[in-house]
């Protein structure tokens, strides 16, 4: 049987994550005849229909679901091996795709980004701001290398390294009860009205 190609492979995880043949093509910076002869090309390889196509929209088969998934695992170790490659000529050369939570991002970045410019002039840096759930989805999906989150989040198994200590700070009228405490606990703020970001921040 003819193994299918890692061009293929992407062409069909990118119709899955946008829905379609003609974003999924411009995604790919390919033209959408070229991406569906792609497909026609894997499903006859593998024997099996992958999407089922109407004027309207198109879905993946339970066949094509499958295979998505399986695909999505190899394009990941396919990107690991080319970075491994790289990182053992020279460490930091490339592309670094970097997420980062809203309230980190405007206060850490700034500051931060042109000593790593300065120091690895050939890492290009893809910044994306999400909230942590969904970074996490894209790390695991492997569309994001390395995340900057706060630690008191749920981050289930990955791996992580503590940067800095931002401890939280109240915000309190003048002659408000707990004004002159240099430290609250949380249980001082119980029956207190507090403004907080929304959950998933």
């Amino acid at each position: 049987m003819i193994q299918p190609t890692l061009r293929q492979l992407e062409y069909l995880v990118a119709i899955a994550d946008h829905g379609g043949f003609h974003r999924a093509a411009e995604a790919c910076h390919v033209s959408q005849p070229g991406l569906s002869t792609q497909i026609q090309q894997l499903e006859e390889h593998l024997g099996t229909r992958l999407l089922e196509r109407s004027r309207r929209r198109v879905q993946l088969t339970p066949s094509g679901a499958a295979v998505v998934e399986r695909a999505r695992g190899v394009l990941l170790a396919a990107h690991e091996l080319v970075e491994a490659a790289r990182s053992h000529q020279r460490p930091l050369v490339g592309t670094l795709r970097l997420g980062v939570i809203p309230t980190i991002a405007p206060y850490w970045l700034p500051e931060a980004l042109p000593h790593v410019r300065e120091r690895f002039p050939e890492l290009r840096l893809r910044l994306v701001e999400d909230r942590t759930d969904r970074l996490l989805e894209s790390l695991d999906d492997g569309s994001l290398d390395v995340l900057l989150l706060a630690l008191e989040a749920e981050l289930g198994t990955v791996e992580t390294l503590p940067l800095v200590d931002d401890p939280f700070l109240v915000t309190l009228p003048r002659n408000h009860r707990l004004a002159s405490r240099k430290r609250l606990r949380e249980s001082d703020l119980v029956g207190e009205t507090v403004l907080l970001l929304e959950d998933g921040h």
